[in-house]
């Protein structure tokens, strides 16, 4: 898929969210945050939402324990790639968002199209710099990214080797954190307008993932024509 950039602006001013660590419902009527069978360990809390949109989003970064956290390397930190490194490929997009997508983002959270449950709490940092004062460029990449994550969070990859969601509940997961990004899904809209058809087909495939809302979205971002 091709993705183009620009070095990025200054981060923006600060954007009112709700970033409590509150549980959410998962599959079987499990609670994220209690027992589940996902990893067969404890699942984390509800992904936090920086309080900042721009590249002021990613001083946050560490409010997440992202050793915890599987993404398409492995658990936490793995190895010194920085495909192995989902924190640290998010504070890249500061420096240089080309490596920090590439190298980092499409390689450890949405990886050939599948997703994980790094993904999800990458997420919300990827829609809070695309939301701020940053290059068209890089707003244009990330808001890609959002949109491949959303059709993938879609539906479930019970291999882990082709596209969907790998791990139990993880579909639910960044589903219900797509919702909860929803004020910087706003910002996106009136920093561009030129993002509101993405915006409307990514809202619409989370409130009802089916095949024809995911086609919706796949054309936006990867036209056939």
């Amino acid at each position: 898929m091709p993705q183009r950039y620009l070095t990025p602006c200054a981060p923006s001013a600060l954007f009112t969210a709700d970033h409590s660590r509150t549980r959410i419902r998962g599959l079987s009527g499990r609670a994220f945050g209690g027992e589940s069978a996902c990893y067969g360990r404890l699942v984390n809390a509800a992904p936090y939402l920086p309080t900042r949109v721009g590249l002021g989003a990613l001083a946050e970064v560490d409010n997440v324990d992202w050793s915890t956290l599987h993404h398409a390397l492995g658990l936490g930190v793995v190895g010194t790639d920085l495909s192995g490194d989902v924190a640290r490929a998010l504070a890249l997009l500061r420096d240089d968002p080309i490596r920090a997508l590439n190298d980092g983002l499409w390689s450890n959270i949405c990886h050939q199209g599948t997703v994980y449950e790094a993904t999800a709490y990458a997420l919300p940092f990827i829609a809070a710099v695309a939301a701020g004062d940053v290059a068209t460029d890089l707003r244009m990449a990330l808001s890609v990214l959002l949109g491949d994550i959303a059709i993938n969070g879609s539906y479930v990859a019970t291999g882990g080797s082709h596209s969907g969601s790998w791990g139990e509940g993880i579909d639910v997961l960044i589903q219900q954190t797509l919702t909860r990004c929803d004020p910087y899904l706003d910002s996106i809209e009136k920093v561009d307008r030129k993002s509101a058809p993405l915006v409307a087909a990514i809202r619409l495939l989370t409130a009802d993932p089916s095949d024809e809302n995911r086609e919706k979205v796949d054309n936006i971002i990867d036209p056939k024509d």
